[in-house]
């Protein structure tokens, strides 16, 4: 089941396209769920990129397992029992527990995608890419380590991430999960849940 963006998504990622517009880019990829991809059309729309963004499968969400299609209200509601064991074990345990991809599956997917958005352009573009706070935590804590998000901890929605990836050269972190253009535009509500 896909969830689209609420009004408050919306409004956040308006922001963060004008966060965006600041700076022209070469390319525009998202997942191809719902409400990721609303965004890439928002990014589109308010820095008036002139191509659609492009759908990578391989930048979907983490499936995930039994818990597909439910929201956690639902989950809790539905076996309290299992809900409290995935709560009470490490984070990998618990995507095991309920069949869910795991990191090293997500890794495998995610990084053949940005392989071969960075194949189609070459060294010095600056690309965005819209994808999920699951996959995107993964992909970050194999690049930069554990240290980074560490434990629970995700990225807000319509934060900016930058990377600075050029040619062979490792990739270096810029920026990690900024919500700065949140603020400066008059406010942010929390938002945590993706």
């Amino acid at each position: 089941m896909e969830f689209p963006l609420s009004e408050e998504g919306r409004r956040q990622a308006t922001l963060a396209a004008r966060a965006l517009a600041r700076g022209p880019f070469d390319g525009l990829y998202s997942s191809p769920l719902s409400r990721a991809f609303e965004t890439a059309e928002l990014i589109r729309r308010e820095t008036v990129f002139p191509r659609e963004p492009v759908p990578v499968e391989g930048l979907s969400e983490r499936h995930g397992g039994i818990l597909e299609g439910h929201t956690w209200a639902e989950q809790e509601e539905r076996n309290p029992e299992l809900a409290r064991k995935f709560l009470a074990i490490p984070e990998e345990e618990r995507w095991a527990l309920v069949g869910a991809e795991t990191d090293e599956q997500i890794m495998e997917r995610f990084g053949r995608a940005i392989s071969s958005i960075r194949d189609r352009h070459p060294g010095g573009s600056r690309i965005v890419i819209v994808s999920h706070g699951g996959v995107m935590r993964a992909f970050l804590r194999d690049l930069f380590g554990h240290e980074t998000l560490p434990g629970t901890q995700r990225a807000s929605n319509a934060s900016i991430t930058r990377i600075c990836w050029a040619g062979e050269n490792p990739p270096r972190l810029l920026e990690l999960a900024s919500t700065e253009h949140l603020f400066e535009a008059g406010g942010l509500r929390a938002s945590t849940v993706e």
